[in-house]
């Protein structure tokens, strides 16, 4: 009966700790090493156990008394995975290299092999046998000096790893206290257990049944209080690896703690800054503070600290916030130190550079306004010039034109030769002076549309008519064509969009060796009507589409160029079409032709039956 008894508390014992062991495997990925320590420490609990198991019910002592060594082989490395499970766990990673777990188990590998080897040193125990404790059969043993070595070291790895536990979670937010509570009960049951089996004297080990505690405890808080999932920073390694330095003061001022990155920052003017006041440190960095203030001060204060020279010089921005204990009494400081030498050189810059712009703005808006008023005295030195130019060139045209005509009389064939190259170039010459004239009037806004309707058929044929001497002179053809869902008459300025249209249509003539120029007049919607002028010429590369309708932008703007022309023309164009409320693009393609379309609001539909009373009457409205 007792034996029953004593192994379904052992059955219980692996039980809980298999079912640990699962729900801990399956957090390895978000728990990491401390999961996996647990699972290692847990997986002793069994092997010590099922051993222990297996001695009781083993009915020769061979076995018996090889179960009971086996069982060491977990003994020995408990309190390792508990020691390297607490430095896991409480931060410590830089006490976890191999050469320091490999020092750790020097210990549990020494009593290993004493312990297999006792029959030639004695040193583990003194004697070995098998004796019958209130009906159950174990093995006996009188302890030697070793065993006691082992137990002061295991007991000692224990406590140190609860001490980092406890001391970790003492001040930590209450979930983190709960799980202190959880890992110390895990730890503590097996340690009274096994103290009362050792120093007790007691012939059965009570430390394997204690191990359902643990199990219990470890699940309890693994599923309550998420163990292994939450898992708290240590100080160090948060204050440590933090860029900002932080100092700690006393309640009398002086340095009691500080991280790598403050002390980085002091051991240029003090190697060793430790229990230094820090108005004293402060006051060796020749900065500009109110030490003072900083020494009486019981609240928060915040300045800039400048430390260093040239190259070298570094800003601080530097903290300081009172700490006092539970009486409310000041029991210390903390400085915080932060660079921003970087930041003050970029609002330096920043600075530097909106002064830069509030003064080219400045500079900007001065020139617009000299801008503007030269653009003013060109416009009205254009107009005059172009009025005292006209006036001479009409009278140049008006003479050569009467002596071809023979008023003055005959003329020989030299001498015509000479008047109709007079009267081409004297024409020509008008045109461009005519163009700069309308450019000027556009800029100053003096040029007026006058809106009349007038017969779409009849405007269409007269720029055909004044441009095809030139197109017939290059055997081209043009073709022109009128959409029938347009009206006969609309409402526009004539004059100017014919002056548009016969510019475009005199550039096709102009760029296109061979082939054909054709305009179209369409519907392009209900209140849109579109011109296409389309060529089959050399073409505009793509990147002088971009600018060619700028004022006196050419294609080709060299001094031995093929085509002339003052590039004022597409210039004018595209603002006659802005003025007429429409717009002007342009598709092209090198060697393949151009094709400029035109789309145009159609403003009073006239239809075929319209009175001449009713024109006039339309015409009377749009002026």
């Amino acid at each position: 009966m007792a034996v029953s008894v004593v192994l379904i508390a052992l059955g219980l014992t692996v039980v809980f700790s298999m079912v640990l062991i699962y729900q801990i495997w399956g957090q390895r990925s978000t728990a990491g090493l401390s999961a996996s320590l647990i699972a290692f420490l847990m997986v002793a609990v069994i092997w010590w156990t099922i051993f222990y198991g297996l001695e009781i019910v083993s009915s020769t002592e061979g076995f018996k008394q090889f179960c009971f060594r086996a069982k060491f082989l977990a003994i020995v490395f408990i309190p390792v995975f508990w020691m390297l499970f607490g430095l896991q766990y409480t931060g410590r990673l830089q006490w976890m290299t191999a050469r320091r777990i490999a020092l750790l188990c020097i210990f549990p590998g020494v009593t290993t092999l004493l312990i297999w080897t006792n029959e030639l040193h004695g040193l583990m125990w003194t004697y070995l046998g098998v004796g019958d404790i209130g009906g159950i059969s174990l093995v006996t043993s009188i302890t030697s000096t070793w065993f006691w070595v082992h137990s002061a070291y295991s007991y000692v790895l224990i406590m140190t790893a609860s001490y980092f536990l406890f001391r970790q979670f003492a001040g930590s937010p209450g979930l983190y206290r709960r799980q202190l509570v959880a890992l110390l009960v895990s730890v503590i049951a097996p340690m009274i257990a096994n103290a009362v089996t050792i120093f007790g004297n007691q012939p059965i080990d009570y430390t394997p049944f204690a191990f359902a505690v643990t199990g219990l405890a470890l699940t309890w808080g693994l599923l309550r209080f998420q163990l292994l999932e939450l898992v708290p920073i240590a100080r160090n390694l948060v204050v440590d690896s933090m860029t900002d330095g932080v100092i700690v003061l006393d309640a009398q001022g002086r340095i009691v703690d500080l991280n790598p990155a403050a002390n980085q920052i002091i051991s240029g003017i003090t190697p060793d800054a430790i229990g230094k006041r820090l108005i004293h440190v402060i006051a060796m960095m020749d900065a500009q503070l109110d030490l003072t203030r900083w020494s009486a001060t019981t609240g928060e204060i915040q300045d800039e600290l400048v430390i260093g020279e040239g190259a070298n010089q570094r800003t601080l921005d530097v903290k300081l916030s009172s700490l006092y204990d539970s009486h409310h009494k000041l029991s210390g400081r903390v400085v915080l130190f932060r660079d921003i030498t970087d930041r003050k050189l970029a609002e330096q810059q920043i600075r530097h550079q909106n002064e830069a712009l509030v003064t080219a703005n400045h500079q900007l808006v001065e020139a617009r306004k000299q801008a503007e008023h030269a653009t003013q005295l060109k416009s009205q030195f254009l107009a005059t010039m172009s009025h005292e130019l006209r006036t001479p060139l009409n009278a140049v045209i008006g003479y050569s034109e009467i002596q071809l005509m023979g008023i003055a009389g005959e003329l020989s064939g030299k001498q015509r030769e000479y008047q109709d190259r007079i009267l081409a170039n004297a024409l020509h010459l008008l045109g461009l002076i005519n163009d700069i004239l309308d450019l000027s009037r556009i800029e100053a806004g003096r040029m007026d549309l006058l809106l009349t309707p007038f017969n779409l058929q009849t405007w269409l044929d007269e720029i055909v008519l004044q441009n095809r001497v030139l197109a017939e002179e290059k055997q081209l053809v043009i073709e022109a064509s009128i959409d029938p869902r347009l009206p006969e008459v609309i409402v526009a300025d004539s004059e100017r969009l014919k002056q548009v249209v016969i510019n475009l249509l005199s550039n096709a003539v102009k760029f296109t060796q061979e082939g054909s120029v054709k305009i179209a007049v369409t519907r392009n919607d209900v209140d849109t009507l579109k011109i296409d002028v389309q060529d089959t010429g050399i073409g505009i590369p793509i990147h002088a589409q971009e600018t060619i309708f700028e004022e006196f932008r050419q294609v080709d703007g060299s001094s031995h160029r093929q085509y002339g022309g003052t590039g004022l023309g597409l210039a004018i164009v595209r603002k006659l079409v802005v003025m007429m409320g429409g717009h002007i693009r342009l598709k092209s393609e090198v060697g393949k032709g151009s094709t400029f379309t035109i789309v145009l609001p159609l403003k009073a539909e006239i239809s075929k039956t319209t009175t001449p009373e009713a024109m006039v009457q339309l015409e009377t409205e749009t002026l």
